[in-house]
């Protein structure tokens, strides 16, 4: 999966839909941290995220794949 700065995730487990605003350079063997982050009560969070555990979502948080978008 490719995620680039806007593209909304969830957690695989559940939780809040979050937006990416971070992706390590891509380093070969190594997994990618994806920052993200989302409003909870009115305040700003903040997490960073390895790439396997994140599934892109739309909105609605349905499942999405932004690799077969251009």
């Amino acid at each position: 999966m490719q995620l680039r700065l806007g593209n909304l995730v969830r957690h695989k487990s559940g939780g809040p839909i979050m937006i990416v605003d971070f992706v390590s350079p891509h380093e070969e063997g190594a997994d990618p941290q994806i920052g993200c982050y989302w409003i909870e009560n009115g305040a700003r969070k903040s997490a960073y995220l390895r790439l396997w555990t994140l599934q892109a979502v739309h909105a609605d948080g349905s499942p999405r794949n932004y690799d077969d978008e251009s």
